[in-house]
């Protein structure tokens, strides 16, 4: 489970996204709060894991290839860690190295450098 924001006693839920990223509300009682947002992620792993060991990855006419699946969670960490969009053009090399980097391997569907 990828988590941003800080692990907190009490909260309130707010909405679950059809992503399936849930924020909540944490009140820390001095005019101050927190929106926690978390998903669970493991489904999406093993099911990238699994396309990474089924094939190269490329559609039959060998035009399209797919590369990699990031959870929306990740992507939400990535904006505030940047300022922007990750998946924004200006940002491609940045999430090239990312990709690419042995640290986020489980976000690859297809084995290769981007």
């Amino acid at each position: 489970m990828v988590r941003v924001g800080v692990e907190m006693s009490h909260r309130v839920p707010l909405l679950t996204t059809e992503q399936g990223i849930v924020h909540t509300w944490e009140d820390h009682g001095d005019g101050t709060f927190t929106i926690h947002s978390t998903q669970d992620v493991e489904q999406a792993l093993e099911l990238n894991k699994a396309m990474a060991a089924h094939n190269d990855g490329y559609s039959p006419s060998r035009e399209w290839r797919r590369a990699a699946h990031i959870p929306a969670i990740l992507l939400l960490k990535w904006r505030q860690e940047i300022g922007s969009d990750p998946l924004h053009p200006a940002n491609r090399a940045w999430l090239l190295r990312r990709l690419n980097d042995s640290d986020w391997c489980h976000l690859r569907t297809a084995s290769g450098v981007l």
